[in-house]
């Protein structure tokens, strides 16, 4: 008789933890692994640079190629560990390392060198129950939806069997000249994003932004959310973008956290445990539905991230597949929208305002050039 009587009593001592967790519900949780490290060697050579330099990433070490390998068995494990933590849903290909046999993408397609390996690591994690995206670093060079659509088709077109197709495309402002302010830029995600919906309309894009000018609102960015509403926007290393995005328009933000790069330099050797939960606290609070946490094949310790994932674990509501997923996405309220020509003009004046010299500038209101 007493326990009945309690049971209401612990239930609804129950329900305001469970609505806490849905306000604060983390759809999307992403392990997203680069090329590993060929072996011991690869570390002592970031271990040497770290010494000289108080700082190494594994771009620090080419034109040393051969200390990164894309390996199939050696993905499968980190697949396992993904499945271990009990914290992720998506399993992401980051093609950023270069390995002495090139990257996994060319412009022509997969490289055939790396063909077979990428299709088993996308196998693999689909048969581990994960969603998997790809984020590719080589694209057409004549980039229109006439050559996108034939290199998309080689890796997500409907022919290659569903199990050995990725669901989600990452795609990178980086790859399309971000930092050179392309001024085409907008005109070639434009072609991606048809092209892909010609070749197959259920892969999901969503549009990774990169440092320096791209961690503030960019016209390219009020252009793409009103072009293409409902895309989910990532941004890099911490949670302090959110805001002005939020004040934009942007409803479906992201943040990517890289463990072993958010302390002063970048560096493959270690994990920056304090850092990394500062930041995932931080991802809880603002009540960022969609998280990445990137380059975790390097400097990967179990435990650690284990200790970490506890943060977010209570606020855990990840979608099963992309269907659900896109069931999360909520329209974006851009109040300015601008067209693609429009971003090409200001970037083309952005640049030319680049080259003038700093006397030619006109000066701000302190006297000082903007």
């Amino acid at each position: 008789m007493l326990r009945n009587l309690l049971l209401p009593l612990v239930l609804l001592a129950a329900e305001p933890a469970k609505s806490h967790a849905v306000e604060n519900a983390i759809v999307l949780s992403e392990f997203q692994v680069w090329a590993d490290a060929a072996g011991p060697e690869t570390y002592r050579a970031l271990n040497k640079r770290y010494l000289e330099k108080n700082s190494c990433h594994s771009f620090n070490l080419y034109p040393h190629y051969e200390y990164f390998v894309w390996d199939a068995e050696r993905m499968k494990y980190w697949v396992d560990e993904a499945v271990a933590l009990g914290a992720f849903n998506l399993f992401c290909i980051g093609d950023d390392t270069r390995t002495a046999k090139g990257h996994l993408f060319t412009a022509e397609g997969l490289n055939p060198e790396l063909e077979t390996t990428y299709f088993s690591i996308v196998e693999y994690a689909h048969r581990r129950k994960l969603m998997v995206a790809v984020e590719p670093h080589a694209m057409p060079k004549i980039r229109d939806e006439a050559h996108f659509a034939p290199w998309l088709e080689k890796w997500v077109g409907t022919e290659i069997p569903r199990a050995r197709r990725a669901d989600i495309i990452k795609l990178s402002v980086e790859w399309f000249g971000a930092y050179q302010n392309s001024p085409n830029m907008a005109h070639e995600v434009k072609a991606f994003f048809e092209a892909c919906k010609k070749v197959n309309p259920e892969v999901l894009i969503y549009v990774d932004s990169t440092g320096g000018p791209w961690l503030k609102p960019q016209p390219f960015h009020r252009w793409l959310l009103h072009q293409y509403p409902g895309t989910i926007l990532s941004h890099y290393l911490n949670t302090s973008q959110v805001g002005a995005f939020r004040e934009m328009g942007a409803r479906n933000m992201m943040v990517q956290i890289n463990p072993c790069e958010i302390g002063p330099g970048a560096c493959h050797l270690f994990l920056y445990f304090d850092k990394t939960v500062a930041s995932l606290k931080d991802v809880v609070d603002k009540r960022v539905p969609y998280l990445s946490l990137a380059g975790v094949n390097y400097a990967y310790n179990r435990r650690d991230f284990d200790l970490f994932l506890d943060v977010i674990r209570p606020h855990l509501n990840l979608a099963p597949d992309v269907a659900a997923l896109r069931k999360s996405i909520v329209p974006d309220e851009i109040e300015e929208p601008i067209d693609e020509n429009e971003v090409k003009r200001l970037l083309l004046e952005g640049a030319a305002k680049e080259k003038q010299p700093a006397s030619n500038q006109t000066p701000g209101p302190a006297g000082e050039n903007p």
